[in-house]
């Protein structure tokens, strides 16, 4: 029987069936240690499971030599962990250091230089004679037809699919018979979309960083008030908005654009990606596609730079949340990369109904936040509210003002993602 799937105790948006050996929590595959032929969520739950495993050794032992054993192992951790700290330490100390870059010369490892489509793509001829046309077809499915030009049968700009590529190549004569060509396997790999698949929800800089980003479906209800109090703030934000809110409101676009603001994708029309809603599992739902997940982006990328003149930032957010792995993959071929929102980030806004048990009135979002930064602190946190709202009242950007002004009291610094991002790589 398979085990249900559960939040991730450090990644609520990614659902498991793991659990750390020792305290049980559910845990992803970037939170699972594999020690000792064991899963554990942590180096602390390894060491709680290790003594208790010695202790129990020893049970026949008299309690207080127990103990002296459990403190001597303990003790031993303790001075391997600083021993080897020091080598590490020491081996630092005699790599030099690299030579000043200039911001000029640095540039190209920038996030941002990345937004180019990547073009995965193969062409190919094949030398051939007589009135014959040939068909090819990929992974099973046709892709393309040609006939016999200038002596050659040309296949051009076929994409490759991420992984296993198995082409098969047959002739077609004109009384219907059919003969096999020739076949090929290509392995398509590319460390680029690699990087650019991989999700970011939170960057670990030691600087009190924080990126406050905000989404827009196709409303605009409240967004004059949120824009004016960013700009009394002088604070700039990561946007992320839909092709219908730019359709619809391309004046708000262009002051958020003079305010200073960066513009992420956030799809066209806001649609349902995978199946969560339905099961709670990201798999890709009914018409979701490659070619309809790139289209949703680049549409909306289209009608951004038809409006003002440039690219959107080579960011986007998944409608609700919803991804998996294919997906950002397909957003990747298309330049741009997932930005989520840290764990237990997300004000909530967007709960209107009071009774929810999820819906926060503007204080307990204030309060909130301040929580979280006493207990485990913001620096590289990604917070996410929303531009517009459907409350009737309480509207939750009434606490931004609060909140600002009592983060950068405590020397919090508020950057957009590109910025929180580049903090990883400038020297």
């Amino acid at each position: 029987m398979a085990r249900i799937k559960q939040a991730c105790k450090n990644h609520p948006q990614r659902l498991t069936s793991r659990r750390c050996y020792y305290c049980h929590a559910p845990i992803c595959t970037e939170c699972q240690q594999h020690i000792e032929h064991h899963l554990f969520c942590g180096y602390w739950c390894y060491l709680r499971w290790k003594t208790k495993q010695v202790s129990t050794k020893f049970k026949a032992i008299p309690h207080l030599t127990t103990i002296a054993l459990i403190v001597l192992i303990l003790l031993s951790n303790l001075i391997l962990f600083f021993y080897f700290s020091h080598q590490l330490s020491d081996l630092k100390s005699k790599i030099p250091a690299p030579a000043p870059v200039s911001q000029k010369d640095s540039a190209w490892f920038k996030i941002d230089s990345v937004f180019r489509p990547v073009q995965n793509q193969i062409s190919f001829a094949v030398a051939a004679s007589g009135q014959i046309s040939a068909s090819l077809w990929q992974n099973g499915n046709l892709v393309q037809f040609s006939n016999v030009r200038n002596g050659y049968l040309n296949f051009t700009n076929v994409p490759l699919i991420y992984g296993e590529n198995h082409f098969v190549l047959w002739a077609h004569k004109a009384n219907g018979n059919t003969q096999l060509i020739d076949s090929l396997n290509i392995s398509y790999r590319s460390a680029r979309l690699e990087f650019l698949a991989r999700p970011v929800s939170m960057v670990p800089v030691q600087e009190k960083l924080v990126a406050l980003t905000f989404d827009a479906g196709s409303s605009n209800k409240g967004a004059d008030t949120l824009l004016s109090i960013l700009r009394q703030k002088k604070l700039h934000c990561t946007l992320f908005l839909t092709g219908a809110f730019l359709k619809h409101y391309p004046q708000l676009v262009q002051q958020m654009l003079s305010d200073g603001h960066e513009i992420g994708n956030h799809t066209f029309n806001h649609p349902h990606f995978t199946t969560y809603a339905a099961n709670h599992l990201h798999q890709l739902g009914k018409n979701t596609s490659r070619e309809h997940v790139i289209n949703q982006l680049t549409k909306t990328d289209s009608l951004f730079q038809q409006l003002t003149g440039r690219h959107m930032a080579p960011y986007w957010r998944a409608p609700f949340g919803e991804y998996n792995r294919q997906i950002l993959r397909w957003a990747a071929e298309a330049g741009f990369k997932h930005i989520g929102w840290s764990p237990k980030c997300d004000a909530l806004d967007w709960v209107k109904d009071s009774t929810s048990s999820l819906y926060r009135s503007s204080n307990q979002i204030l309060q909130h936040f301040f929580k979280l930064e006493e207990e485990h602190g913001l620096n590289g946190r990604i917070i996410l509210m929303h531009i517009a709202t459907e409350r009737q009242n309480d509207f939750a950007y009434l606490m931004l003002p609060a909140l600002i002004d009592s983060l950068r009291h405590r020397g919090y610094r508020f950057v957009t993602v590109s910025k929180l991002l580049n903090a990883l790589h400038l020297p």
